[in-house]
């Protein structure tokens, strides 16, 4: 009987929980917060935007769901924001099982409150997910809405808060019943709190989004991240010992261990050292597989041994762990983040969608990114530079942290040389360049030519010549040829070599009075610039350091001579850090009949404090002023 009154008493708890959230009701008179002065003359101005959770998991008892409610009002100032907020659907995603709850409304600025009827609110294109669109909405209105979805549960879900308008205040609630465990993760601009016994999370006035260029745009946002488990041993089972155990107990799904050992002795690793064993494996491993296309099935009869196939993204994880094992060579099995999403945390494994699983050579200090086919054995993938690594060391059976280091600037370097030439008609010009790239623009532009020189359609790869020679300006590709186009050039980081031959078919020239001005300058081709960015909310971060160095030979025309090449000569240091400076230096020289131009630009750090944003962004800018700069040519007097 004792039990039975317990399991009775378990389940009133939870149907009382869950019934909670599906009775939430608006006001019958909305009270809004007065709008701070800076605020009033934006377009528009969220007043509230209020998301509550709840997610039961037992399966015994009374089945699972997720119930989400959403309550938001936004005041439209200006008749241009109309059109982003007056229609709304509640929640169009894949797990809807149904929409419990919908209400609309309008409140005039006399203070008139006009509902939307039911017969406005409508099916979506989706099975069970209504939509509404609010008319007659005039500059000066609110609008007004709350719907609760029943949905299926998720392991983890994210609400941004962060819009194009600001937001006065932002709330969030997250509850649970029943065997479910969560967790909630806020950005800095979220309080706790904690009222008769219910605890919920706020922010107010939260600035509108700004994008801004090289910044860490998803991490920076005002945003709330949450973990539900289905009960205290899933939970459990996140934390990173327990996660990477059982990670490597997987099996895959295309090959045994007894398959790894027949590539292995394939790939004749006797008398190597364990980096030249490496080596071999991952030149094979990334030239002969590619990974899945998301939705492909999984094709489970292949050979491993004959390579050119598909591999589903545990698979190649698994595929090096089978070769370590028996290589014996220690190794250790890694989470990371990318710096530009988030962090891992210190205890679990959160969110799956964000981490990836690498390997770490501890004795050699490399890394190994099973499936990014561009990657290469050696340095560690530019978004997880500066982070700190989970790891689990599978010979020692312990923990560890893993610190990938920032490459030098010098790894990555783009070099070019150009001669250019003036055609006949004094407009266009010939241009032969050699373009040069090393470290992670160069991995990634090799793997990009091989798989782009694989497609019937050759007009890809012409403008992807084009693109990387000189980009955004337009021209005819002559001719073409690459060096150095094989994957083993990225252990050596020998750089990939384009050697093209183009003939301009925009002008490059402009006539002033008696002198002919050339715009050498778009030989680097087109240049991104912070021109309209004045001020900077967030530091400026990059994806890597990088070296810039371009030499450009220019032939002047029989009957000129040089009159003045100002514009071209160009000095910008930012005054930071020995170690992390940046800069732009182009010098200009004539020597005969030519023109001579070298520019070095280099950017020695990944991270520049936003503090000294405008000295930045005069380096920055540098490149993008150059591009538009010209030499002055004048007709040599006749004795």
């Amino acid at each position: 009987m004792k039990k039975i009154l317990l399991i009775l008493l378990f389940t009133f708890i939870i149907k009382t929980q869950a019934q909670e959230i599906k009775s939430y009701t608006w006001d019958a008179v909305p009270a809004f917060q007065a709008i701070p002065e800076e605020y009033k003359k934006q377009p528009a101005v969220i007043l509230f935007d209020k998301r509550w959770i709840h997610t039961r998991i037992n399966t015994n008892l009374y089945g699972f769901a997720k119930f989400k409610m959403e309550h938001f009002a936004v005041k439209i100032n200006e008749s241009s924001e109309i059109s982003k907020y007056n229609k709304v659907t509640a929640d169009d995603n894949t797990t809807i099982r149904d929409t419990k709850d919908f209400h609309a409304r309008v409140i005039k600025p006399n203070g008139d409150i006009r509902v939307l009827s039911e017969s406005q609110i409508v099916n979506s294109d989706l099975k069970n997910v209504k939509s509404i669109v609010f008319e007659g909405v005039e500059k000066g209105d609110i609008l007004e809405y709350y719907f609760i979805v029943k949905e299926n549960p998720t392991s983890n879900g994210i609400e941004i808060y962060q819009k194009d308008a600001p937001v006065l205040h932002a709330e969030f609630t997250l509850t649970e019943s029943g065997s479910a465990m969560s967790r909630v993760y806020t950005s800095a601009d979220f309080h706790y709190n904690k009222v008769k016994g219910k605890t919920f999370f706020t922010a107010d006035n939260i600035e509108p989004l700004v994008i801004e260029k090289s910044s860490k745009k998803f991490r920076n946002l005002v945003k709330i991240l949450y973990l539900i488990a289905g009960s205290p041993a899933e939970m459990e089972s996140k934390k990173w010992e327990t996660y990477f155990k059982g990670f490597l107990r997987n099996k895959p799904y295309t090959f045994s261990n007894g398959d790894v050992k027949k590539l292995l002795q394939k790939l004749d690793l006797k008398d190597k050292t364990d980096n030249e064993k490496i080596t071999i494996l991952d030149e094979y491993i990334k030239t002969h597989f590619e990974n899945y296309e998301e939705g492909e099935t999984i094709n489970v009869k292949i050979n491993i041994t004959e390579g050119n196939s598909k591999l589903a993204r545990r698979d190649f994880i698994l595929l090096y762990k089978y070769a370590f094992d028996i290589l014996k060579i220690p190794y250790e099995i890694i989470a990371v983040e990318d710096r530009f999403i988030g962090e891992l945390d210190e205890d679990i494994m959160t969110f799956h969608e964000f981490t990836d699983i690498n390997f770490y050579l501890r004795d050699l200090y490399k890394f190994i990114s099973p499936s990014v086919g561009y990657l290469p054995y050696g340095k560690a993938g530019y978004e997880y530079q500066g982070t700190r690594a989970k790891g689990y060391n599978v010979q020692k059976k312990e923990e560890s942290y893993v610190y990938p280091l920032v490459a030098p600037s010098d790894f990555t370097k783009i070099t070019t040389e150009s001669v250019v030439t003036l055609n006949p008609d004094l407009t266009k010009v010939s241009i032969d360049k050699k373009f040069s790239s090393t470290g992670y623009i160069g991995q990634m532009l090799r793997y990009s030519y091989n798989d782009l020189s694989k497609n019937e359609e050759k007009k890809d790869l012409t403008d992807f010549v084009k693109e990387v020679s000189i980009d955004e300006v337009d021209t005819k590709l002559l001719e073409h040829n690459v060096e150095n186009l094989e994957f083993k050039n990225n252990y050596t980081n020998t750089p990939f070599v384009i050697n093209s031959k183009l003939e301009s078919v925009e002008s490059f020239t402009e006539k002033a009075g008696n002198l002919l001005l050339i715009n050498l300058g778009k030989v680097i081709g087109k240049q991104s610039n912070l021109y309209q960015e004045n001020t900077r909310k967030t530091d400026i971060d990059l994806k890597y350091t990088k070296e810039y160095h371009h030499s450009i030979v220019f032939n002047i025309p029989k009957g000129y001579q040089v009159d003045h090449y100002n514009d071209l000569v160009i000095d910008r240091e930012m005054k930071y850090d020995e170690d992390k400076n940046c800069w732009f230096k182009s010098t200009v020289k004539v020597e005969g009949n030519q023109v001579i131009i070298t520019i070095d630009e280099k950017y020695k750090a990944i991270t520049y404090p936003k503090d000294i944003y405008q000295e930045y962004r005069k380096v920055y800018n540098a490149s993008a002023d150059f591009s538009k700069a010209s030499i002055v040519l004048k007709p040599i007097k006749k004795k």
